[in-house]
C-alpha cells in the first residue's frame, strides 16, 4: 500500500521523526499515535532508512493485532512468542512455543524479515545465542554427498526426536534411504531421499497423504530446543562439576544434578533441560541480541515496563520454590533479563518510544520528542449510505480519500456504486498515491481506518478480512479435533490428552502451584484421577471425535499403560494402511486420464458473474480442483462441507470447465456432499 507510506511521508511530524533518526538522534519518542498509526509509521520509517525493526509491545494480542496491519502495509512479519520454561520432568511436554521461537530467531538471523514483533515477556526472556543457534544449523542441498546417519547424528545433536512416522515439528524418521524431517521454521515436513551416500532429491510433503509437493533446492535445518550441549557426556561432565561447587546445604540440588548425570551416562532424555539453560552458555541472550541492528520501537513504555516487572515477579516466585526443593541450584537460577538490564540495551540501541499519549518524563534520556496530531476512524460497516456520509463532506473539503472495500469483486462493485450516486471515484488493485477531491478504491483491509487532517487525506476500511493467509502448520500429531479457543470447550466434553489418553473436562480453575496463581484445565479420568494441564499446553489437549452417543466411553487411567498401547496399536495400522494407499494411487498414477484445458474466456466470465465474495477456502478448492482437472491423471478428491458454505458455487465452475471441453458431467446432489468424477 504505497499510497498510505506516501501519505505518511506527508505529514509534518513525520519528516522531523525522520530526519532524527537518519542524524543518529536516539533515542526519541513519538506521541498521539494510536494502533493504526504506529503501524503505518514503523512501516513507513523502515522503508525510508533502509533498516529493519523490532517493535516491542506489552502483550502478544496486541502484537498479533499491529502484525496483522503491517502484514497488509507490505511488510514481511515475524511473531517472536514467549513460553513456559519446563523445570520439571513430565510426560508430554508441549514445545509449539519453543518452535515457534526457533523458527522466528533463525528468521531475524537471516535477516528474512521486515519488521519483528514481541511481547515484553518475550522480550526479557533468555535464549540461546545467536552464534549457538548459527552454529547448531546446518543446510542440505541435492547432490550433496552426506550419509544419512550423519545427518541423523547432527538432527540428534540439534535437539531433534527420532520417530516411526513424523507427526510434528522437531520430530525425524529414516527408512533406508528416506529421511523426513520436520522443522520448527516450516509449515510441512520435508523428505530427503539419498542415493547411497547423495542426497538425489529434497521436497516437503503432505504428513497425511505422504504426497510430495514442493521441491527444495535447498533445506536449512535450525535446532529443535532452545537449550543445547556438545553431547551426552558433555552435559553430565558440567552436572558433575557444578555439583561440587554447592554448598553441603544444597544435599538436594546436588542429588538432583548427580542423579541427571547418571541418567544421560545411561543413554536417558531429559525433556526438562530448560533447568541447565544458565549452564548452557556463557552469556545467555534474549531477542534483543538477534536484532541488535534493527530500529527498536517501543509500544506503549509505560505498559511494556509494568509487564515486564510482573514477570520478574512471577518467575522469582518460581524460582524460589524450586531452589527450595532442589529442582534448581545457586547458579542456576536466572532465565531472564530485568529492567535495568532492559533500560541499558534501549538506552544503547536505536531506540524510537511511540505512545499514544504524551508522557511527562522518561527513564533515559531522549534526543527528540515528536508530537503527532492525528485521528483514529473506526471501520466501517459496509453501508454505502454512511460511507457516503463520511466522504462526500471531506471530497468537498478537498480530501484525497481511499477506501479499502475488502476483497477484489467487493472493491469494484462499490466504485461502481459511488459513481452512481455521483462521487469521483476511481478503482486500483495497487495505487502508488491519492489525488484531491477524489475517491481511491482498492481491496484490501486494516484494523481501523484515519485522518491525517494537516496534508486533508481520509482512510476509510472495512474490518480485517479473509485475504490470503501463510500455510498453517499442520498438526497432524493431534488425532482428535483441535481447539484453538477455551470457548469451544465445555463441561462434560470428553477430550484426548497426547500422553495420558481420554478423560473428561471439568472446566477452567484458578490454582496457587508454588505460590503462584494460573489457570489449569481439569480432566478426570478412570477411577477418580485427576488431572491439571496448564492452559498455555492447550495444545496437548484435543475433542475426542469418536462416538459418545452410548455414554460408555472408556476412559483411560493416569500411569497406566493402556494408552500407550493403543497408540502403538493405531501406529501399527496407519503404516498399514499408508502402504496399501501408496500401492493403490501408484496404480492410479499410472491410469492414462484427460487433461482439460486451461480457463477460457467463458469461464472467467462465468465465474464474474458470480453475486457473492468467494471465501478463502472456497477460491483454495477451485484452484485445486482445476490444477488437478488440467492434470493427464484421473481425479480422484472429495469436497465436503457444512450447508451453505458454498460447496455447488465450486463444483458448478468444475463442471463448467468439464462441459467448455465437450465432455459430460454428472452432478450428484444428496445433503451435505456433492462429488464428481471424470474420465
Amino acid at each position: 500500500m504505497q499510497f498510505l507510506h506516501n501519505a505518511m511521508r506527508r505529514v509534518p511530524e513525520y519528516g522531523t521523526l525522520l530526519h532524527a533518526a537518519q542524524a543518529g538522534r536516539m533515542p526519541l519518542a513519538a506521541a498521539g499515535l494510536s494502533h493504526i498509526h504506529k503501524a503505518n509509521l514503523i512501516s513507513t520509517l523502515c522503508r525510508d532508512t533502509g533498516r529493519r525493526a523490532l517493535v516491542v509491545v506489552a502483550d502478544e494480542s496486541e502484537a498479533s493485532r499491529l502484525g496483522e496491519d503491517l502484514t497488509a502495509l507490505g511488510d514481511r512479519v515475524v511473531l517472536y512468542p514467549a513460553r513456559d520454561f519446563t523445570f520439571r520432568e513430565v510426560s508430554g511436554v508441549s514445545r509449539e512455543y519453543e518452535h515457534a521461537r526457533l523458527g522466528a530467531l533463525s528468521k531475524i538471523l537471516d535477516e528474512d524479515y521486515t519488521v519483528a514483533l514481541c511481547g515484553a515477556d518475550a522480550m526479557v526472556q533468555h535464549t540461546l545465542p545467536p552464534d549457538a543457534l548459527y552454529r547448531s544449523r546446518f543446510t542440505l542441498r541435492p547432490g550433496q554427498t552426506l550419509s544419512p546417519q550423519a545427518v541423523v547424528e547432527r538432527l540428534l545433536a540439534a535437539g531433534y526426536i527420532r520417530a516411526d512416522l513424523v507427526e510434528g515439528p522437531g520430530q525425524f524418521a529414516l527408512r533406508g534411504g528416506i529421511l523426513d524431517v520436520f522443522t520448527p521454521d516450516l509449515a510441512a515436513p520435508v523428505r530427503i531421499e539419498f542415493w547411497g551416500d547423495d542426497i538425489d532429491s529434497i521436497a516437503s510433503f503432505d504428513p497425511l497423504t505422504q504426497r510430495r509437493a514442493d521441491v527444495l533446492d535447498a533445506l536449512c535445518v535450525p535446532p529443535a530446543v532452545e537449550v543445547l550441549f556438545p553431547s551426552r557426556e558433555a552435559l553430565a561432565e558440567r552436572l558433575e562439576a557444578h555439583a561440587a561447587k554447592l554448598k553441603k546445604s544444597s544435599a538436594a540440588a546436588r542429588e538432583k544434578l548427580l542423579s541427571d548425570a547418571r541418567s544421560l551416562r545411561e543413554g536417558v532424555t531429559l525433556h526438562a533441560l530448560d533447568r541447565y539453560l544458565p549452564l548452557a552458555y556463557d552469556a545467555p541472550a534474549t531477542v534483543l541480541d538477534y536484532a541488535s541492528d534493527a530500529l527498536l520501537f517501543v509500544s506503549e513504555s509505560a505498559k511494556v515496563k509494568e509487564r515486564c516487572r510482573t514477570y520478574a515477579w512471577q518467575m522469582g516466585e518460581d524460582v524460589k520454590s524450586l531452589l527450595e526443593d532442589g529442582t534448581l541450584s545457586a547458579g542456576m537460577d536466572t532465565f531472564s533479563e530485568d529492567w535495568s538490564g532492559v533500560l541499558g540495551r534501549l538506552a544503547e540501541s536505536d531506540t524510537l518510544f511511540l505512545d499514544t499519549f504524551a508522557r511527562g518524563t522518561y527513564e533515559i534520556p531522549l534526543k527528540e520528542l515528536v508530537n503527532f496530531p492525528l485521528r483514529q476512524n473506526s471501520v466501517w460497516n459496509g453501508s454505502v449510505s454512511v460511507l457516503l456520509e463520511d466522504i462526500r463532506p471531506a471530497l468537498e473539503r478537498g480530501f484525497a480519500v481511499a477506501v479499502l472495500a475488502g476483497t477484489e469483486k467487493a472493491a469494484k462493485n462499490l466504485a461502481e456504486e459511488l459513481r452512481s450516486a455521483g462521487v469521483p471515484t476511481v478503482y486500483r488493485a495497487e495505487a502508488a498515491d491519492t489525488a484531491p477531491g477524489e475517491a481511491l478504491i482498492l481491496p484490501g483491509s486494516l484494523t481501523s481506518g484515519f485522518e491525517y487532517l494537516q496534508t486533508k487525506f481520509l482512510l476509510v476500511t472495512c474490518g480485517q478480512t479473509a485475504g490470503k493467509s501463510a500455510p498453517r502448520r499442520s498438526r497432524n500429531r493431534k488425532k482428535g479435533e483441535q481447539i484453538n479457543s477455551l470457548d469451544e470447550l465445555h463441561a462434560g466434553d470428553y477430550v484426548v490428552h497426547a500422553a495420558h489418553g481420554i478423560g473428561v473436562f471439568e472446566g477452567i480453575h484458578k490454582l496457587q502451584v508454588e505460590g503462584v496463581t494460573k489457570d489449569y484445565i481439569k480432566i478426570r479420568y478412570a477411577k477418580q484421577d485427576v488431572l491439571y494441564v496448564p492452559v498455555t499446553q492447550l495444545d496437548l489437549v484435543s475433542k475426542y471425535i469418536g462416538n459418545t452417543e452410548n455414554d460408555h466411553l472408556k476412559l483411560n487411567r493416569l500411569g497406566g499403560s493402556e494408552w500407550q498401547k493403543t497408540r502403538a496399536r493405531v501406529k501399527t495400522a496407519v503404516r498399514d494402511m499408508a502402504k496399501e494407499l501408496i500401492r493403490l494411487y501408484a496404480e492410479r498414477m499410472k491410469t492414462e486420464g484427460y487433461a482439460f484445458s486451461p480457463d477460457t474466456d467463458f469461464q472467467s466470465d462465468f465465474e464474474r458473474r458470480f453475486e457473492y465474495d468467494e471465501t478463502e477456502d472456497q477460491l483454495r478448492c477451485i484452484e485445486e480442483i482445476k490444477g488437478d482437472m488440467e492434470r493427464p491423471v484421473p481425479m480422484d478428491r472429495l469436497l465436503c462441507g457444512d450447508v451453505g458454505f458454498g460447496k455447488t458455487e465450486v463444483a458448478l465452475r468444475a463442471a463448467f470447465k468439464c462441459i467448455a471441453d465437450g465432455k459430460q458431467c454428472a452432478i450428484l446432489v444428496p445433503t451435505t456432499i456433492l462429488a464428481w468424477q471424470h474420465y
